[in-house]
């Protein structure tokens, strides 16, 4: 009798542990978005950002690729409306390869309304991405410096 009444109270206990510890993950697991300062465990807003247009489309780069744009853009996503990517190999017939040469040139909306595109660029597609995203950051750099002068930009930023 008294081995019944010991197993039942352990059970209690061990039940209202397991009880305590659901509720702890629940917990945590719907406050992650403010761990993560607003940004959805559910939905990248950075990625959503980020458009792909031409003849290389989101399916042809990698997660990792896709990542390093969309970390830069989660860095700076105030600033951001919509990055519009327009990439396509300069030879179409040809199969593309790591050292194919590929023509790409990025449309950006800012959060403020102002609009820019840089001008076409060349580079190989292995180091597209890279290549994107230095090209992305001179420009905003110069948008910033802009701004921070109290100017409002109203044109192309063309930047080499």
């Amino acid at each position: 009798m008294k081995r019944r009444r010991s197993s039942r109270a352990m059970e209690w206990t061990r039940n209202t542990i397991l009880i305590l510890l659901a509720i702890t993950a629940l917990v945590i697991f719907f406050n992650l978005d403010i761990v993560r300062k607003g940004d959805s465990v559910f939905t990248n807003s950075a990625k959503r950002q980020l458009k792909f247009s031409g003849a290389l489309d989101r399916k042809d780069f990698t997660d990792k690729e896709i990542n390093r744009i969309a970390n830069y853009i989660k860095v700076r996503k105030k600033l951001f409306k919509e990055i519009k990517i327009d990439a396509s190999p300069q030879d179409s017939y040809k199969k593309v390869t790591p050292t194919t040469q590929v023509l790409f040139e990025i449309h950006v909306t800012m959060a403020d309304g102002f609009t820019f595109s840089t001008p076409v660029r060349r580079t190989q597609r292995a180091r597209l991405s890279k290549a994107i995203v230095s090209k992305l950051d001179k420009d905003v750099q110069v948008y910033l410096k802009l701004k921070k002068e109290g100017k409002t930009p109203k044109s192309l930023i063309n930047t080499m």
